[in-house]
């Protein structure tokens, strides 16, 4: 017999040794203790399953995190729409339109490159017109990336169809063996900046950027917190059951600017400079068109203008040989150069249109009355200088409404020699020259350094001023300045946005007219609006007319500095209804492209032009009053002598406006801070 043990049939609870030595257990003893063992054992995993659940229970939010934490899982933007820009009609000439970024999941697409990879490639291929060879690259290198942007601004309509696309091919794999699926492809929301009329009204309205989230120059960029909304999200979250969960902060869309600008308006204006650009054509040719009521610009246009769709376009002015020589700061000034305003931020030499306001001055300051007449004989020698009037000859005596018919230099020398250095540079603060008229544009010029005061002004600087020259001005301060002359004084701050509305249209603030000062009294207003609707129907300004309208406004021809060189800039301002304006139309043509510059009836002709189409469309009627009788107007005193002057006598000064400069010493040059181009 082995050592082993043995069990035997004893008495219970006996044990006995056998004659061999060894112990016999009995079986029930041994059944007993295995019973023991598997209960402490059922007892020992019973409390291990306890402990599992309960540190189930009490960490699986920390656990489910940690276990997140593995995956990649970022919150999501979603895209706000940037506010439209409206002109004064209603019509839409900046909008956001949803577009879509294709995006690609590489790493789905390789989880299982038989079934989707093939399939995915082809559909894109064949809808898009994509590369073949190009995607499955793009997938392969970006194998563990589930986010790559393979294409841009993909359409709602694009979209849409791909997306059937997608499920027909579905429905044609369910009876497939081995069925393909396109996986991978998804579509992300975002709004791209659109501009319905191209380069219409482009240095009025800006453009914004690639994500229509930033403005640049016009409306765009000074009203960019205005059209600027506010993003939404999607977070993903953990509940209380420890599942994720997706919720949505909505995005708030912009408001939207509701601009003065007529787009009927601009569009003649622009036509016109347009035309003149593709006949003679000059350096730049700019208009404004405003009511002179309330400040408002109803157009504003200039020569250099570019796509608001694609306005770093730089081939309409330079060539690709220029371009490719150009680094990134050149090409930088070259786009600002395009995008600069110049009825804003462009300063020059206004000339003879400055005339209307020395006189309007000296009469607010009783310096004259308008019955004084003057000695022209075409110069006047001041400070050393031969300062030449636009007669050479001489206008002989004339009076002070022919002084402004036919744009005298000697007699507005004369005019702010009586009313003084002091008021005369008082009166131009009170115009607005040297100031900011704070248009809600960006990129308004600085004048302050380039008008005279009179601490630092000496006599010929009084003299040149009082005609135009030696002082420097914007576009959009002349235009502001005219208005408050002709409309009886009241200086209105120029503006070119009417009202601000939500994104569900309703209005929430209306831009009203400021009136920042009073400029002249009623009795001056009437007194230049006569002089300037002779000036039209008699004067220098009779290109400007337009037929069946009673037109005022005033030339201007400025010798550009350097003096010397035969270049000028051009010029008419005029009113309509004359003695009641209504709009107010101010257009300047710099250098022209001519031989024989200093003909102001380049600009005269293009304020006739459009004018002829703008006064019908804005259902301004004629007013043609041939029988017209001045001494009716209250305080008219000193019109009716003028206005007597016979067609024979008005034809002797009826010439073109030059101020010319032949000799070393006929005319100072410009102050620091000369004519900018």
């Amino acid at each position: 017999m082995s050592d082993n043990l043995k069990t035997s049939p004893n008495k219970k609870g006996t044990n006995k040794k056998g004659g061999d030595g060894n112990i016999s257990i009995p079986t029930d003893v041994l059944q007993g203790r295995l019973t023991i063992i598997l209960v402490l054992i059922g007892i020992a995993f019973a409390a291990l399953f306890f402990k599992i659940l309960m540190l189930q229970k009490n960490n699986a939010v920390e656990y489910n995190k940690k276990i997140l934490s593995q995956f990649k899982y970022e919150s999501k933007e979603i895209p706000y729409k940037r506010g439209d820009i409206l002109d004064r009609n209603g019509t839409y000439i900046a909008t956001s339109e949803k577009v879509y970024d294709l995006i690609l999941d590489a790493k789905q697409i390789n989880s299982n490159q038989d079934k989707y990879l093939e399939a995915t490639v082809n559909l894109l291929s064949e809808f898009f017109g994509y590369s073949t060879d190009e995607l499955r690259n793009v997938i392969a290198e970006k194998s563990d990336n589930y986010y790559v942007v393979y294409a841009k601004n993909i359409s709602y309509e694009q979209k849409i169809q791909f997306e059937e696309k997608v499920e027909e091919f579905r429905k044609t794999q369910k009876e497939a063996k081995e069925p393909k699926e396109i996986k991978g492809v998804w579509f992300e929301a975002k709004y791209k900046r659109m501009y319905p009329y191209g380069s219409t009204a482009c240095n009025v309205i800006g453009f914004s950027g690639d994500e229509s989230s930033k403005g640049y120059a016009g409306i765009e960029q000074y009203y960019n917190d205005t059209l600027t909304g506010i993003s939404g999200r999607e977070y993903g979250y953990l509940n209380d059951r420890s599942s994720l969960e997706r919720i949505f902060k909505d995005p708030i869309d912009g408001n939207m600017v509701v601009s003065t600008i007529d787009l009927n308006i601009q569009k003649i204006v622009e036509k016109y400079i347009n035309e003149w650009q593709n006949s003679t054509g000059s350096n730049m040719t700019a208009a404004i068109v405003m009511n002179p009521n309330n400040g408002e610009i109803l157009a504003m246009a200039t020569s250099r203008t570019f796509d608001l769709n694609n306005p770093r376009d730089l081939n309409p002015y330079y060539s690709q040989e220029q371009q490719d020589a150009m680094d990134d700061k050149a090409k930088g000034e070259a786009l600002n150069n395009i995008w600069r305003n110049y009825t804003v931020s462009d300063t020059y030499e206004p000339g003879s249109p400055s005339k209307v306001f020395t006189v309007a001055s000296a009469m607010e300051e009783g310096a004259i009355n308008g019955n004084e007449s003057y000695n022209c004989r075409g110069f006047e020698e001041i400070g050393g200088w031969k300062i030449r009037c636009a007669n050479r000859n001489g206008h002989g005596d004339i009076n002070v409404t022919e002084a402004l018919m036919e744009s005298c230099n000697v007699a507005m020398m004369d005019i702010s020699r009586a009313e003084g250095g002091k008021k005369f540079y008082e009166y131009q603060k009170v115009f607005g020259f040297g100031l900011k008229t704070d248009i809600d544009l960006p990129g308004e010029a600085d004048t302050s350094s380039l008008v005279h005061t009179a601490e630092n002004a000496g006599a010929t600087d009084l003299a040149t001023n009082s005609f135009g020259q030696n002082y420097n001005t914007t576009m959009i301060q002349v235009a502001a300045a005219y208005s408050s002359v002709v409309n009886g004084g009241s200086y209105y701050k120029p503006h070119v946005a009417k009202q601000i509305l939500n994104s569900k249209g309703a209005v929430i603030k209306n831009i009203d007219p400021e009136l920042v000062r009073e400029t002249v009294s009623a009795h001056t207003t009437i007194f230049i609006n006569e002089a300037l609707r002779r000036t039209v129907a008699e004067g220098t300004g009779g290109a400007a007319a337009v037929a069946g309208y009673d037109v005022g406004g005033k030339t201007g021809t400025a010798e550009k500095y350097p003096r010397g060189n035969g270049n000028y800039l051009v010029s008419f301002i005029g009113s309509v209804p004359a003695q009641s304006p209504e709009v107010v139309c101010y257009v300047l043509v710099d250098t022209p492209h001519v031989a024989d510059q200093a003909r102001s009836a380049y600009a005269s002709s293009l304020f006739s032009k459009i004018m002829t189409e703008v006064l019908p469309y804005m259902n301004i009627y004629s007013n043609v009053d041939e029988g017209i009788d001045v001494s009716s107007f209250p305080s008219a005193e000193g019109i009716t002598d003028s206005s007597t002057q016979t067609e024979a006598e008005t034809k002797v000064y009826s010439r073109e406006e030059v101020i010319p400069n032949d000799g070393e010493n006929d005319l100072p040059g410009a102050p620091a801070g000369e004519t900018q181009e």
